[in-house]
């Protein structure tokens, strides 16, 4: 009984399978693993966020807190002091305030007549501040105080005296509280100008590292605190830059300032994913491997089976390109032996016929030997300058007799001043006489072949084109393989080993050069093959 075989095939299948096999539970268990972490990190991420935002408004908070506890006990003098003009009494109540914060107390008496009202200004330690009545602080004041004023210029009363925030002028801004009467008229405002600078380089300072015990551990060490001014929110590129900051802007007063937590490095979510992704990052680095592993596996089953089945079509190949031309060898050489053939014409003609099939043996045994050598390295190659027209003259001399045979015109372009090529000649001349066979091969009904040669930066270019069967996209990456033989409707007759374009590509690049290839089918094909020039490093 036979034993059963595997065809190259049924083993790749066979591969492919256990690849399938292996992959799919694992792509399972690393997506619920995915699943799990993406729902911690949402649990962590919410808990984390909410932590960030009680951090933010715990501080945006306290600068609210901080001015109405500063216009609570500093704006609430008696009515009576502006009525009266009570400097000395107003100027003692200030000096005995909190002056953090603050660049000038001021108080307004409200008359009927708004233009003959002017603030009195006291700094913080209580003394007497002239501003010009048309100064940026006393237009500030009485633009905080100007619905009062309308107020007490119409006799009404006021049923709150709640401080207020003015920020017309945001370099000049105000917090301000009515001062009313006993019958709740209004007869002036107490107010106080804020510190800007000291609230942004020394109060929020001091809150946000009051406030960071908030956060807990390890945020507190993660996050930073930004106060961006000008703007109550960010743009929306800020918000797809830091997708994760938390940002709120302050409500009673610096409307204009928001207070932006984000971490330098990892945002609050960011830290979390980080934390949560270890384990699903060492079980992708696994499985990554023993995918990659099973893929090697697999590739290099996949080419051993492509080289096994290119060195079949070869030996299948050189077989035949070698009975062909022993046949007729033979054959034509018994005629003679015989003496059937006595007519000097027909005996020249079977001359020239053993001649060509011996010449024909000679390449394809030449192509063996030379593609043997150049992949285990043993061609040595002599280098000189090499005058390229010179080879492509005697090169076209030794292909004169098949090129006529075969009804071939070729036509050659090269410039009078051409530099010579740093190349060993014969290798050039290997080169272009396989470019050749290979145009000849494959011009199927065109029978023009074009040779050109031109100087370019660094050296020189040898051009071959046809006419014939080209070469589809798919396959122009394949030809310079060796033992690959492209497919062509419109040849299906031409005969080769597959070394030809091998051969060339590796002589050309143990020159230093390369070799192009432009191809449409049915539009024929060029080869540019570029040497390095004599006397270029």
């Amino acid at each position: 009984m036979s034993e059963p075989t595997t065809t190259p095939s049924g083993r790749s299948a066979a591969g492919w399978l256990v690849l399938a096999a292996v992959a799919i539970p694992l792509a399972i268990l690393l997506l619920l693993q995915l699943r799990t972490l993406q729902q911690l990190e949402e649990t962590a991420t919410l808990a984390q966020r909410a932590a960030v935002r009680g951090y933010a408004k715990a501080v945006v908070r306290s600068v609210e807190d901080l001015y109405r506890e500063k216009a609570r006990l500093a704006l609430g003098v008696p009515a009576d002091w502006v009525r009266e003009g009570r400097t000395e009494a107003l100027a003692a109540h200030f000096a005995g305030q909190d002056g953090r914060g603050v660049r000038a107390f001021f108080v307004l008496p409200l008359a009927a007549d708004a233009h003959a009202a002017a603030p009195l200004f006291f700094d913080p330690a209580g003394h007497a501040v002239a501003f010009a009545p048309d100064s940026p602080e006393a237009r500030a004041a009485k633009v905080a105080a100007a619905a009062w004023q309308l107020v007490a210029a119409d006799g009404g009363t006021l049923e709150s005296t709640t401080p207020i925030a003015s920020e017309q002028f945001t370099d000049r801004r105000v917090v301000a509280r009515p001062l009313v009467d006993g019958a709740a008229r209004p007869v002036g405002a107490a107010g106080i100008l804020v510190d800007d600078a000291w609230v942004r380089s020394t109060f929020l300072p001091e809150r946000i590292a009051a406030e960071r015990e908030l956060l807990g551990e390890p945020l507190q060490d993660q996050v930073s605190a930004v106060i961006r001014t000008g703007v109550a929110a960010a743009t929306p590129a800020e918000r797809a830059a830091a997708p994760d900051a938390v940002q709120l802007p302050f409500r009673f007063l610096f409307t204009d300032w928001a207070l932006t937590i984000e971490g330098p490095a990892t945002t609050p979510a960011r830290f979390v994913r980080q934390s949560l992704l270890i384990d699903l990052a060492l079980s992708l680095v696994m499985t990554a491997v023993l995918l990659a592993a099973i893929a090697l596996a697999l590739r290099s089953a996949v080419r051993a089976t492509r080289l096994s089945r290119m060195k079949t079509e070869f030996v299948s190949s050189v077989s035949h390109e070698l009975r062909t031309p022993l046949a007729s060898i033979r054959v034509l050489g018994e005629f003679l032996r015989l003496g059937r053939v006595t007519d000097p014409e027909k005996l020249r003609e079977y001359g020239e016929t053993i001649e060509a099939e011996s010449g024909r043996l000679t390449r394809l045994v030449n192509d063996i030997l030379d593609f043997s050598k150049l992949e285990s390295g043993r061609r040595a190659l002599r280098f000189e300058a090499v005058d390229l027209a010179a080879v492509v003259d005697e090169t076209l001399r030794a292909f004169a007799g098949r090129l006529e045979r075969e009804g071939f015109r070729v036509d050659v372009r090269a410039p009078r001043a051409l530099p010579a090529a740093w190349a060993d000649r014969d290798a050039v001349g290997q080169v272009l006489a396989n470019l050749l066979d290979n145009a000849i091969k494959y011009s199927g009904a065109a029978r023009t072949i074009e040779i050109e040669l031109a100087p370019e930066s660094g050296g020189v270019r040898l051009s071959v084109a046809d006419r014939g069967a080209g070469i589809a996209p798919g396959e122009q990456r394949r030809i310079f393989e060796a033992f690959y033989r492209a497919g062509s409707e419109l040849v299906p007759d031409a005969k080769g080993s597959g070394l030809g374009l091998a051969i060339v590509k590796r002589v050309v690049e143990a020159h230093g050069g390369s070799v192009d290839v432009e191809s449409r089918p049915g539009a024929g094909s060029r080869f540019d093959v570029h040497w390095p020039a004599h006397g270029v490093s």
